[in-house]
């Protein structure tokens, strides 16, 4: 490894265009000068972002952002935008919003390429907060000037986007034609990174469709990709979205394996939203299995996660999991306040969770 400054930041940044961020933060170990500490702060952040370390990569930008002065534009957009995309995947869509703020007033006169990198993440905290069709409508040119760019690899991202903004408002088929189309253009732009997450999106709307042999090929084929590679959310993302097949198809105790490797790892990232994710799952794999209290704990756990990061659907899936298991336990009345609870959220939210019989 170069040991000289320069050289250094130039193997980083090679290193992050290459999908390896690991090697990429290896790379930004040691000192540097100070008026190199604010790219070394700000490509850290980067690769700890890049394998699912949002919490710490936001204390690195915060860092890169401090010492970066005004003649450093470019970073401290790309910086205002690092942390906009960690808010807004820990769920906090306000500070993202900020954080988008100061990003555009940082922006050089004439930069059409960053406003439309600026442009697409908008449409993605759209989405974030449940504002489905106001996403949608933002992403739709973005598609289309990536199509006229002949860019497959931004077109690929724009349909995994669409496909989850469709899925969520309860277009199932139009979800599953866009992460369909998302997988064909990341395999046309040979992007393997995005074809991992354009699988994730084909298995999760399969999935909820009922099509588990298509779902439960899907989420393998991520992992395979995956391997034991740097992007440990995605792996733990990947075993999440199994164990949720497994479960569906009664292989609970595979399911509970799955869900127990996909939870190591999302604690390693702190990522409590997701937990959450994991501990509802699990919840489900006991119910099923007639173990209600061990249930009951797993999904009132989970259900306060959620209610702390603004889940709505982990949320409402957890109400109606408590419901069914409270009324199994003979308490009827209360499971009906929680069936209510869960419609009520669920409305509130523009979602369609509560119809889920295949999540």
């Amino acid at each position: 490894m170069p040991r000289d400054p320069i050289s250094r930041l130039e193997s980083a940044r090679d290193d992050l265009d290459a999908g390896r961020p690991d090697r990429a933060y290896a790379a930004l170990s040691g000192g540097f000068p100070s008026s190199l500490t604010g790219e070394k702060r700000f490509l850290r952040a980067e690769a700890l972002r890049a394998q699912g370390f949002f919490r710490r990569a936001q204390a690195d930008y915060r860092a890169a952002l401090k010492a970066l002065g005004p003649e450093d534009l470019d970073l401290t957009s790309l910086a205002f935008l690092g942390l906009a995309r960690c808010a807004r995947s820990l769920g906090a869509t306000r500070e993202a919003r900020q954080a988008m703020s100061r990003a555009r007033a940082s922006v050089r006169k004439g930069d059409a390429d960053l406003l439309e990198t600026l442009a697409l993440e908008d449409a993605l905290i759209d989405r974030a907060e449940g504002r489905y069709a106001r996403s949608l409508l933002r992403l739709a040119p973005l598609l289309r000037s990536s199509r006229r760019r002949r860019d497959w690899s931004a077109v690929g991202f724009i349909l995994w986007a669409m496909g989850g903004a469709r899925r969520f408002a309860g277009d199932l088929r139009g979800s599953h034609r866009d992460f369909q189309e998302s997988l064909r253009a990341f395999r046309r732009a040979q992007d393997l990174e995005g074809q991992t997450y354009a699988l994730f999106g084909l298995g999760g709307v399969a999935r909820v469709r009922g099509f588990f042999v298509e779902a439960r090929a899907a989420y393998a084929a991520a992992g395979r990709l995956l391997g034991s590679g740097p992007d440990l959310f995605g792996r733990a993302y990947a075993h999440c979205g199994l164990a949720n097949v497994l479960r569906q198809l009664g292989l609970w105790n595979e399911a509970e394996r799955r869900y127990h490797r996909s939870y190591a790892l999302y604690a390693r990232l702190d990522d409590r939203v997701d937990l959450a994710y994991v501990d509802w799952g699990l919840g489900q794999v006991h119910l099923r299995r007639g173990e209600l209290a061990a249930a009951e704990r797993r999904l009132r756990a989970a259900l306060a996660a959620f209610a702390a990061g603004g889940e709505a659907r982990g949320e409402v899936l957890c109400l109606q999991s408590l419901a069914q298991v409270v009324h199994a336990l003979g308490r009827a009345a209360e499971g009906e306040k929680l069936f209510g609870a869960a419609v009520r959220r669920a409305r509130g939210a523009g979602l369609h969770a509560h119809l889920e019989i295949f999540t």
